[in-house]
């Protein structure tokens, strides 16, 4: 039980890892690249979301788990609002992947920046 504990935390606080892994599994199954990195995208978004929510916790002692929802939720409304001005007619699950798939471009901005800034103050903590 304590391995499988600290398998899915390491993959919750490096999601580049859970990226490749599902990504050169799933090139080796499909044998395409373009749908190999959808995929890898679509389950590496669910481990950005809790790794951004552990790495702010950490790095600023306050806690966005729920901002990061209420924000996920503004932005598949405003999503799917322009998507209906531009289309009349919306097809769900095509909306639903495109908002995933920009969350999972937000989330990975997101984690570079949290990571980037957590690497500097460590630096300068030590530093100084």
């Amino acid at each position: 039980m304590i391995i499988i504990v600290n398998v899915l935390s390491v993959f919750v606080i490096y999601p580049v890892v859970v990226f490749l892994i599902t990504f050169l599994f799933s090139k080796y199954i499909l044998r395409k690249r373009k749908k190999s990195i959808g995929i890898a995208s679509d389950i590496s978004t669910l481990c950005l979301y809790f790794s951004i929510t552990n790495l702010f916790s950490f790095i600023f002692l306050k806690e966005i788990g729920w901002h990061l929802v209420i924000f996920s939720i503004i932005f598949a409304t405003i999503m799917s609002y322009l998507e209906w001005r531009s289309i009349k007619e919306i097809e769900v699950i095509a909306l639903l992947r495109k908002i995933w798939r920009m969350l999972f471009l937000i989330l990975c901005c997101m984690y570079a920046i949290l990571w980037l800034f957590g690497v500097i103050r460590y630096v300068l903590t030590y530093i100084s």
